[in-house]
């Protein structure tokens, strides 16, 4: 009776039941396999309807499916038989009534099993109490409504209806006449199968649940890795404009400041910081489409080869200078090869660094060093601007962040604040895995 598995964020509903009592079938399926994180999402209309199982597998329509078949079945039964037995009742219309009664209970199968058995069970009790030949019908419907509850009722009402079933089947033998232990065993052998049989199938259905338990566990993994991967990537490519492009455009505004300062005394000035504006304006749409073609690339390797390193950091000082700051760049140690995340990493502590400088030190100097030391690669930026009071470790703004995330990837340190003797300085080491990767 079990659907088996249908589409993510859906459910198989069905008909309400009191609380703590499963019904047939009853139980949350879920998807046992998603393809990937764009494909978790609610199915489209009219999706859920078709992967349903049909209304007439529906634990309520069978429930009553198979009370109107006990009842049919039930007075046949009482419509054929021949001669009472001698020592029991005479069928009369009492009989006739706990006989439809004992069916009609399996119409309550959908709401709880062991409610239904209990009362069959109870009716087919009353048959035999009441002197009568109880009918194949009443017994029937007591093996069904053990089945269900052992199939599909919960482990406790499982177990107390073992109880409940020898109880009755001990009260039927006292109150029928003349009872063989031939028949006992017979019947006691039949209940055992159909126990066996439920017992089964509940280990089948608990596997299967499980299964789709931990699919759908996986299955939310997957999407939160998916998830947590986005944001990264929207993270790397947030830093990379800031760091890029931001600094290109702030050398864009002060060579624009200073230009209009000069506008009319020094037309010479002027071109010259136009002619820096246009580098600086070339940097940042080259930037930009280099972050395009890591995006539009199926390799990311790909649109990394032309990215910026430690060897630019030349070149990135001299525009620096060029924009009003004088920078002056010491090497200390052997330069060697970097690997390529480390080299762009370096690079860009360097250009923010020097990029906070021009937007908060005022008129000050500037000094970057790069130190190879045996295991790591260490950076300082100092300037002697009054930026500090401004821009502090604590409250800097996303390129300080940025900074601190790039340094973070590489387990490295990062120290920024301002200094005793007055001015801003950075700090970072960034240790080298493998010596000359």
């Amino acid at each position: 009776m079990d659907a088996g598995s249908i589409p993510a964020a859906s459910t198989i509903r069905s008909p309400p039941r009191r609380p703590g009592a499963p019904g047939i079938g009853d139980g949350v399926h879920y998807t046992a396999g998603v393809q990937s994180a764009s494909d978790i999402s609610s199915p489209p209309p009219g999706a859920a309807s078709s992967s349903r199982r049909p209304r007439l597998l529906d634990p309520l329509p069978i429930s009553i499916l198979l009370a109107l078949v006990f009842t049919a079945a039930g007075l046949v039964e009482l419509l054929s038989r021949g001669t009472v037995p001698a020592g029991y009742r005479g069928d009369g219309a009492l009989l006739i009534v706990l006989t439809v009664a004992s069916a009609l209970t399996l119409s309550i199968l959908w709401w709880s099993p062991f409610a239904s058995l209990a009362t069959s069970l109870l009716l087919l009790c009353g048959q035999t109490i009441a002197g009568y030949e109880f009918t194949q019908a009443a017994v029937w419907a007591v093996v069904l409504a053990s089945f269900a509850t052992v199939a599909f009722d919960a482990w406790r009402r499982a177990i107390a209806a073992g109880f409940l079933v020898a109880t009755g089947l001990a009260v039927v033998l006292v109150t029928i006449p003349d009872p063989s232990w031939q028949s006992a065993i017979s019947t006691w052998a039949s209940l055992s199968v159909v126990w066996v049989v439920a017992v089964v199938i509940r280990l089948y259905r608990g596997s299967i649940e499980r299964a789709e338990r931990r699919a759908a566990l996986f299955a939310a993994d997957r999407e939160a890795r998916a998830r947590e991967a986005v944001a990264e990537e929207r993270t790397r490519l947030a830093r990379e404009l800031h760091d890029s492009v931001g600094h290109a455009l702030n050398i864009v505004v002060l060579h624009a400041g200073a230009a209009q300062r000069v506008l009319d005394a020094k037309p010479d000035l002027v071109r010259e910081a136009l002619g820096n504006i246009e580098t600086a304006g070339r940097q940042a749409l080259g930037d930009i489409e280099r972050m395009l073609g890591i995006l539009r690339a199926p390799d990311e390797a790909a649109g990394l080869d032309a990215a910026p390193g430690v060897a630019q950091v030349d070149a990135l000082c001299a525009q620096v200078r060029e924009a009003g700051l004088p920078v002056a760049l010491e090497v200390v140690g052997e330069p060697r090869a970097l690997p390529s995340s480390l080299d762009l990493t370096a690079f860009r502590l360097v250009q923010e660094a020097l990029t906070n400088t021009l937007k908060h030190a005022g008129k000050t100097r500037a000094t970057v060093t790069l130190s190879y030391v045996a295991d790591a690669l260490e950076i300082t930026v100092l300037d002697e601007g009054k930026g500090a009071a401004a821009f502090t470790a604590e409250g800097g703004g996303r390129g300080l962040v940025g900074m601190r995330e790039r340094v973070a990837t590489f387990r490295g340190d990062l120290e920024a604040g301002p200094r005793p003797e007055g001015g801003f300085a950075v700090r970072a080491r960034l240790p080298l895995r493998t010596e000359g990767a």
